[in-house]
């Protein structure tokens, strides 16, 4: 299956954050910069003896020009567990447990994730904002070292937002490809989220979601999370974002958290 680190990084957060930008974005004909980083961490047992802990250090820049949004994320990664979790960021994947007490601990680069996005303007404006995704993965993360599964992933994703106010109900729903690794043999996997931003302020925000996601592997759950953010506007230029995450299913982590700082110059 795969691992859940969808966010900050993840699609949840990524869900978020395109609602909160959403106004400023819309208005952005004449192009807008973007660059973020951040750190997530994680720990889970992910039906193991023992717990994999996973710390992942994103660097992003992303740059919309009209209706279209192209970004890139490379990321560090650090992975200390018993080596049933390969990889992080939007594409991990978890094995089955393998009953492993002995727990090894690798750090790399990760796999570099870029993406291209487009804001249908066709769709109704009174019914809410409509954004379609592709992504790809690029297998850069260290296979020898459980970092990645060396091999290309593919999504389609589209994310939906409705504004009402300071309430702005969001949904996500996407398609994942996974590529098979040496050996193995993943399966293509739905990936769902559904949760609401708050408008407390012109510089505060809260929210939440639930985030579903069936597994690429046999014998192991699929993945259920709720995940919750703050979004606090520190200036014009910097935003910060911190969230947390707890896992609903046994093959989710049981808690995560972390900080995104983003920059828009």
């Amino acid at each position: 299956m795969r691992l859940s680190r969808k966010r900050i990084f993840h699609t949840s957060l990524s869900s978020a954050l395109f609602c909160i930008t959403l106004s400023a974005y819309c208005s952005a004909d004449e192009g807008q910069l973007k660059l973020s980083t951040g750190v997530d961490y994680s720990s889970g047992d992910y039906g193991d003896s023992i717990d994999t802990d996973i710390i992942y250090v994103p660097f992003s820049a992303s740059y919309k020009s009209g209706l279209w949004t192209g970004k890139i994320t490379a990321a560090w990664l650090s992975i200390d567990g018993p080596g049933n979790v390969i990889g992080g960021g939007d594409g991990g994947i978890i094995l089955p447990g393998n009953n492993n007490t002995v727990a090894r601990t690798e750090s790399g680069l990760g796999d570099v994730w870029t993406s291209l996005s487009y804001e249908l303007q066709s769709f109704p404006i009174e019914l809410g904002y409509l954004d379609i995704t592709g992504k790809i993965k690029i297998p850069t993360a260290d296979e020898k070292k459980g970092l990645g599964t060396g091999e290309t992933d593919y999504t389609a994703q589209l994310d939906y937002a409705y504004s009402a106010g300071d309430y702005t109900p969001l949904a996500t729903i996407a398609y994942k490809i996974k590529g098979d690794p040496s050996g193995g043999d993943l399966d293509n996997v739905f990936y769902l989220s559904a949760g609401i931003d708050w408008r407390q302020s012109d510089t505060t925000h809260y929210g939440f979601s639930m985030d579903f996601q069936e597994a690429s592997t046999n014998n192991v759950d699929d993945s259920l999370e709720l995940f919750t953010y703050m979004n606090y506007k520190l200036s014009t230029l910097w935003s910060l974002t911190p969230y947390l995450y707890f896992g609903l299913s046994e093959s989710s982590p049981d808690f995560g958290g972390g900080l995104q700082f983003t920059y828009k110059p």
